[in-house]
C-alpha cells in the first residue's frame, strides 16, 4: 500500500510542477501548504530528511510566505521541525505520524481510483 501510496504522491508532484512550469499562474492554481506535504511525504517515504529551505523552496511560494506557512502548519501539529543531529545549524521538517497515516490512505485510495 504505501508503494502504491509513494508512485501516487510522486505523480501528484510532476504533475503540479508541470502545470506550475507549462501554465504559470501560481495565484489561481497554487497551493503552497499542500505542495510541501507532497515534498515531506515523498521524502519520508524515500527516507530523506527535508531542510526548511527546501522546503519553502518546493513550495512555490515566496520565502516569506512558505516560512509562514509552515509555522502555521507547526502550530496546528501537522509538521515537526527539529535541528539536525549532523549540523545544528538546519532545521529539518518532517510529518506528524498521525498526518503520515492519513496520506498512505489518501494517496493510495487516489492511486486505486486512477486504475
Amino acid at each position: 500500500m504505501e508503494a502504491a501510496a509513494l508512485a501516487n504522491a510522486q505523480r501528484t508532484l510532476r504533475r503540479r510542477t508541470l502545470r506550475r512550469t507549462l501554465i504559470g499562474h501560481d495565484e489561481y492554481f497554487g497551493e503552497p501548504a499542500w505542495e510541501m506535504l507532497i515534498d515531506l511525504f515523498i521524502h519520508d517515504c524515500e527516507g530523506k530528511a527535508v531542510s526548511t529551505s527546501s522546503l519553502c523552496i518546493a513550495s512555490g511560494a515566496p520565502p516569506t510566505t512558505a516560512l509562514r506557512l509552515l509555522h502555521r502548519l507547526c502550530e496546528a501539529g501537522i509538521v515537526v521541525r527539529r535541528r539536525d543531529m549532523h549540523d545544528g545549524r538546519l532545521q529539518l521538517t518532517e510529518l506528524a505520524p498521525e498526518l503520515r497515516h492519513k496520506l498512505v490512505a489518501y494517496f493510495a485510495a487516489a492511486a486505486f481510483d486512477e486504475k
